[in-house]
């Protein structure tokens, strides 16, 4: 494989390294926000039940 081959291979590793970083970021942060709004509404209707699942995040 020639020099300017492998370099355009690793420019391209990079790049694509990155967009899917921020791909996986930015998903990560919709689905934060969404599940925020869940129990938001869910306490809502049901605070019981958004308490039991606070304290059982809180336990191992």
């Amino acid at each position: 494989m020639d020099p300017l081959t492998m370099a355009a291979m690793a420019v391209c590793t990079v790049v694509c390294t990155k967009a899917l970083e921020k791909t996986g970021e930015k998903v990560g942060e919709a689905v934060w926000n969404k599940s925020a709004k869940f129990l938001k509404s869910l306490k809502k209707e049901s605070p019981d039940t958004v308490t039991a699942l606070e304290k059982s995040a809180e336990q191992p």
